[in-house]
């Protein structure tokens, strides 16, 4: 016991020197943990942004061909009211030309 009571200030130092070691080694090894735990976050981080650019291009892209596609589009429109238009004029002229046909069963039946 004399050993301690007589060497107390060198042996709190070493003690204090364990101590301060320990904590350094566990403040390191959470640190390393903690370093490999954000570079897994950055490369998944640095995947998905590159994923989101990729989809921005391609949704400018779509966007840049819009008013071509629009003219397109309206053209395609204008092309369908002309063929409706046509063949509405067909279906009456159909309409009158089987009226025609069906006048003289009209005679020959009576009526």
């Amino acid at each position: 016991m004399d050993f301690i009571v007589d060497n107390a200030v060198p042996l709190s130092a070493i003690l204090l020197g364990v101590l301060v070691l320990a904590g350094l080694a566990v403040l390191a090894i959470a640190g390393l943990r903690l370093w490999r735990i954000v570079k897994a976050a950055q490369n998944r981080v640095s995947i998905a942004g590159e994923l989101l650019t990729a989809e921005t291009e391609r949704l400018q892209a779509a966007l840049a061909a819009m008013p071509e596609r629009q003219a397109e589009l309206q053209r395609e429109i204008t092309s369908l009211s002309q063929r409706a238009s046509a063949l509405g004029v067909l279906a009456r002229h159909a309409g009158e030309a089987a009226q025609a046909l069906r006048a003289p069963q009209r005679f020959l039946k009576g009526r």
